[in-house]
C-alpha cells in the first residue's frame, strides 16, 4: 500500500515532538467525521511503529441532531466493529437552545472525553485536529480580539490531549480517506454560515487561499518563528511577575515601569484574559489602583 503523504507527516512529528510514548493506551476522540476517520486508520496503520498497548474509539453523541446524531453513533459503531477495535460511546444531553451551544458542546464533550479516559486507564486522548483547523482557530481568535497568543492557536500537545494530524492539511486528509477506500458521515450543522468558525473555514480562508494558495503552509513557519520569539518573551515575563507579586498583591510601581509589551503579557497570565480590549482595561485599573490582587492570590 502507498506510503501517503499524511502518514509521513505522521511520523515526522512523532519523530520531532514524541508526542506518544511507547507503550501508550491511546484513546481516539472519534465522530465519524473524514478527519476522525483519518486518524484512528492512521493511528491502525502506524500501531507497531508508535509500539501502542492499547487503542480505542470514543464517540461522544451530544444529542442535538436527532436522527443525524443517532446515524452518526451508529456509523462509528459499525467502524469499529469492522477494525476491530474498541469503541466507547457517551450520550450526552445538550438543549439546541442552549447559549453559546458550539463551546457548551466543546466542554461537555472533553468532559466525557475525560472520564473515558480514567476509566479505561487511557494514557493519552488524541484528536483529529489538523493545520487548517489551526489556521481557522487564530483567524476566529485575532477577529475576536485576542494578541499574539491568539496568533499561536493551539500545541501538539496540551495536557493529555495530542493531535497527531497537527502538520496535515485537510486536502491531505481527505486524500488519505478516499484512497483508503473508507467512508465517513459528514455534519449538516458544518455548513451552518452562522457559526463563526464555518464562516471563516468556508467564506474567508478560500478567498485568502486566492492571495496564497499555500496559506496553511506559511501561517505553519509563521507560527514557529513566533513561538521562538514567545519562549523568550515568556521568561521575561515570568521574571517580571516574580518581581510584581508581594504577598498576593501586584506592586503597581514596579508594574508601571514594565515596557508595554510584558504589561500586557503580565495581565494575560495573571488574569487568563485574551481579548485585547479586556487586557487594556485590566492594565488601566492596575495603573489606578494600587491594591489590586492578582486572580493567583
Amino acid at each position: 500500500m502507498k506510503y501517503h503523504r499524511l502518514l509521513r507527516k505522521v511520523v515526522s512529528l512523532q519523530r520531532s515532538k514524541g508526542l506518544i510514548p511507547a507503550g501508550s493506551s491511546l484513546l481516539i476522540a472519534f465522530s465519524g467525521g473524514v478527519d476522525s476517520v483519518a486518524l484512528a486508520l492512521c493511528m491502525l496503520e502506524l500501531r507497531d511503529f508508535l509500539k501502542l498497548k492499547r487503542l480505542a474509539l470514543a464517540h461522544i453523541n451530544h444529542g442535538i441532531r436527532g436522527e443525524e446524531a443517532e446515524r452518526d453513533e451508529s456509523f462509528c459503531r459499525d467502524f469499529a466493529k469492522d477494525k476491530a477495535i474498541e469503541i466507547f460511546v457517551e450520550r450526552l444531553k445538550i438543549s439546541p437552545k442552549s447559549s453559546n451551544l458550539e463551546a457548551k458542546a466543546r466542554e461537555l464533550r472533553y468532559k466525557s472525553l475525560y472520564r473515558i479516559k480514567e476509566r479505561g486507564n487511557f494514557d493519552l486522548i488524541a484528536t483529529a485536529h489538523h493545520l487548517n483547523d489551526l489556521v481557522e482557530t487564530a483567524l476566529l481568535w485575532i477577529t475576536r480580539g485576542s494578541g499574539r497568543e491568539g496568533l499561536l492557536g493551539f500545541e501538539e500537545r496540551e495536557g493529555a490531549v495530542i493531535r497527531p494530524l497537527y502538520l496535515a492539511r485537510r486536502e491531505e486528509v481527505e486524500d488519505f480517506v478516499r484512497i483508503r477506500g473508507e467512508a465517513w458521515v459528514e455534519d449538516s450543522t458544518n455548513h451552518n454560515l452562522d457559526v463563526p468558525r464555518n464562516l471563516i473555514r468556508h467564506r474567508v480562508i478560500p478567498e485568502l487561499k486566492k492571495i496564497n494558495p499555500r496559506l496553511e503552509d506559511s501561517f505553519l513557519r509563521l507560527r514557529s518563528i513566533l513561538k521562538q520569539e514567545e519562549e523568550f518573551l515568556k521568561s521575561l515575563t515570568e521574571e517580571a511577575i516574580r518581581k510584581l507579586l508581594k504577598e498576593g498583591e501586584i506592586d503597581r510601581k514596579a508594574f508601571l515601569k514594565l515596557p508595554e509589551a510584558i504589561k500586557r503579557r503580565v495581565v494575560y497570565h495573571l488574569y487568563g484574559l485574551r481579548n485585547l480590549g479586556e487586557i487594556e482595561r485590566t492594565i488601566r485599573s492596575l495603573e489606578k489602583d494600587s491594591h489590586l490582587k492578582s486572580h493567583d492570590a
